[in-house]
């Protein structure tokens, strides 16, 4: 056959093949409807799954934040938000809204800390407890807010206009496109495919798909959404590098965190609340995943027994290479951190919190 034309052929097929997927939604989309206090999973169109705040939490969740599970904060200071599995099973945490930010209506993480945006426009940084805010910027109004992972921004859709606004976490504008409609809300990130999601809130239970370049992709209603005023919403971080806080039965002290995330080809540094009577820092890395409950002196082993874990120590922060493998996205590596303080003429172990780890991007 003519090489040409074999590779015309060629061409011609896969285009046929990926055709279908051109517009489709890939990741699932989790959505909060705050006046209907309903969480909404949506994917391909189609309603998978809702479920209710749980007991004792706010009717209107929308700063929202997927990884493996779901974390959401109260929209208002003081309300309390909820961490709950991906089915939307309650896990019993509950997160409170800070003093600081104020009623706010979409959230996302970066796989390290949350963010958020309030009424006045301003955009906040959370840590994984939706606590400590930080301002970062002005987007200038009500909206929606997404983490972009490959350019490590935030997208911002604007309520009372038609623009959709990429930002460095400083604030500086780096793009920005025209949905040709106002109230541009629940945007979200599909990291699987890198393209953008939004409800349409001018025609509620429509959701579109955008490009980053301002291409529109799909628009789709989806029946059951169409009462349903989705004003958060977010698709999981999966693929991104992140630290999960985690510390079994609340006997070790806090003050292990990871400052960077573990992303491939990088440098992944962690901190400790060392004092001065600190003689070294320590960092263990679990072979066996999770474990709880294993008493050592004054504090729990966090990590599971079977082969030893893996031992780096210092003095203070610690920073490892994390290689530059694609095959390594997603692993799970369970971590946890300890100082060795001297007390009087002796040596004391501090075995403080874990840090569950996601290599990727």
């Amino acid at each position: 056959m003519n090489p040409n034309l074999r590779t015309t052929l060629l061409g011609a097929a896969l285009a046929s093949l990926l055709a279908p997927l051109a517009g489709a939604q890939i990741s699932e989309y989790y959505v909060m409807a705050g006046d209907q206090a309903t969480f909404h999973v949506i994917q391909g169109g189609v309603l998978l799954r809702s479920w209710s705040p749980a007991p004792g939490t706010a009717n209107y969740q929308y700063p929202i934040a997927v990884t493996t599970t779901v974390r959401t904060m109260g929209a208002n200071a003081g309300e309390i938000g909820a961490e709950y599995d991906l089915a939307g099973n309650d896990l019993t945490t509950r997160y409170t809204h800070p003093v600081g930010p104020g009623r706010c209506w979409d959230g996302a993480t970066d796989g390290l800390r949350h963010y958020a945006i309030d009424s006045g426009g301003l955009v906040f940084r959370f840590d994984q407890s939706w606590s400590n805010p930080v301002q970062l910027f002005d987007a200038g109004g009500i909206g929606s807010l997404t983490y972009d992972p490959t350019n490590n921004s935030l997208w911002v859709g604007q309520f009372s206009t038609m623009i959709v606004t990429e930002y460095s976490l400083s604030g500086t504008v780096l793009r920005s496109f025209s949905t040709g409609h106002n109230s541009n809300m629940a945007l979200a990130h599909d990291n699987a495919d890198g393209t953008l999601w939004l409800h349409d809130r001018t025609t509620q239970g429509t959701f579109e798909q955008w490009s980053k370049a301002g291409a529109l992709l799909a628009r789709i209603a989806v029946a059951g959404m169409s009462g349903q005023n989705a004003l958060g919403g977010e698709m999981p971080s999966r693929g991104v590098a992140r630290c999960t806080f985690r510390n079994g039965n609340g006997v070790n002290p806090t003050g292990y965190d990871c400052v960077t995330r573990p992303a491939l080809g990088t440098i992944w540094t962690t901190s400790y609340n060392a004092n001065p009577n600190t003689a070294l820092t320590g960092l263990l890395i679990g072979l066996n995943g999770p474990g709880s409950g294993i008493a050592i002196g004054n504090g729990e082993l966090l990590l599971a027994l079977g082969a030893p874990p893996i031992v780096f120590s210092g003095n203070g922060n610690l920073s490892l290479p994390v290689p530059n493998q694609p095959w390594l996205t997603g692993s799970l590596v369970s971590t946890q951190g300890l100082r060795i303080d001297i007390v009087g003429p002796l040596q004391e172990l501090v075995l403080l919190n874990a840090q569950d780890i996601e290599l990727g991007r």
